[in-house]
């Protein structure tokens, strides 16, 4: 027969109310009575039942992870350090793919209300801007994480997009590059928009005429990366380096330059971003730069969880700088 509170108190010599406040940490417990308590749990091999809790507390002890697209090497990583920092507030995590499709983000939503989750961390374009505004008006907890909505209503874990572009591109040129190609997004991306931006900051500062004939433009995948860098590669002066503002693009990139019979970084210098696992294992290993995603995933659980309990009314945001990792892809302009 399973052990309940009533056990726990009886053993204890305390009331029911008493050890609910330790189990619920409640902070007007003395340090005795707390620690006789604890001995009593862990000698009669008590184990609280969450959803009674749950019910008890108006909580489900479980937050969604919607995200827009699983196979993106990205999502993993931040995946996990959501799901490691979770498990230390004790709550589980329940997934979404919404595959970019604004019409299934919506759904996941609502579904995951359904659920009665606590708490939303998800990655949403522009298209659902008004769909985050009803969550935060509502008052439930909700984070943004990697991405950044100009003029959101709701908290932000982000990184600093304009200074990570800013960074590889002027590597590049301190490397004595000046034909600089970039692989990007574009515009409709926030991410896209913000790193092009720092690639241009980076060439305006070294008094570099931008070229829009070197800015390609694609989805995040392998084969996008491969055809903008045979774009490039038909440019009649073309580019000594590209920066690619995923590292999938930088690796389909590889697969063109190769093709062409061209090496890398003896003719062409690439640098990535994200810093996938990947790239490290690629010949040669991509110089990139890492956004720290799984800290990342556990700063946004942080976030929700001061959501949570302090309640969704205010908007909190915190944007996080990303490092430059040098390996074998780039080199001195010969």
């Amino acid at each position: 027969m399973a052990v309940t509170i009533k056990d726990i108190a009886r053993h204890s010599g305390v009331s029911v109310s008493t050890v609910s406040r330790v189990l619920n940490k409640k902070p007007d417990v003395n340090s005795e009575t707390e620690a006789r308590i604890n001995s009593a749990i862990k000698e009669l091999g008590y184990s609280p039942n969450s959803a009674a809790r749950g019910l008890v507390l108006k909580r489900s002890n479980a937050i969604g992870f919607v995200v827009p697209d699983i196979t993106n090497p990205n999502f993993p990583e931040l995946a996990r350090g959501v799901v490691i920092r979770a498990k230390s507030y004790g709550y589980s995590v329940m997934f979404f793919d919404t595959n970019n499709n604004s019409k299934i983000e919506k759904e996941a939503i609502r579904l995951l209300k359904s659920k009665q989750v606590d708490g939303i961390i998800l990655s949403f374009g522009r298209t659902n801007k008004d769909e985050l505004k009803k969550l935060k008006m509502e008052r439930f907890p909700v984070v943004q994480i990697y991405r950044k909505i100009a003029h959101s209503a709701i908290s932000t874990i982000a990184i600093n997009n304009v200074d990570s572009g800013y960074t590889a591109t002027m590597y590049l040129l301190k490397l004595g590059h000046r034909r600089i190609g970039h692989i990007t997004t574009g515009s409709d991306s926030q991410s896209g928009r913000e790193r092009l931006d720092g690639y241009k900051k980076a060439l305006a500062e070294m008094n570099i005429h931008f070229d829009s004939a070197l800015v390609q433009t694609t989805d995040i995948n392998f084969e996008g990366g491969r055809r903008c860098m045979e774009r490039l590669l038909e440019i009649k002066e073309r580019p000594t380096a590209v920066f690619a503002s995923h590292d999938m693009m930088a690796i389909g990139a590889y697969e063109a330059i190769y093709n062409a019979e061209l090496s890398i970084p003896g003719d062409i210098s690439i640098v990535g971003h994200d810093n996938i696992e990947m790239s490290k294992f690629i010949r040669p290993k991509l110089t990139t730069v890492d956004t720290h995603k799984g800290k990342l995933g556990e700063e946004s659980v942080d976030l929700l969880m001061e959501e949570i309990k302090k309640g969704a009314s205010r908007n909190r945001e915190r944007v996080f700088n990303t490092e430059l990792i040098i390996r074998e892809s780039a080199s001195l302009l010969k």
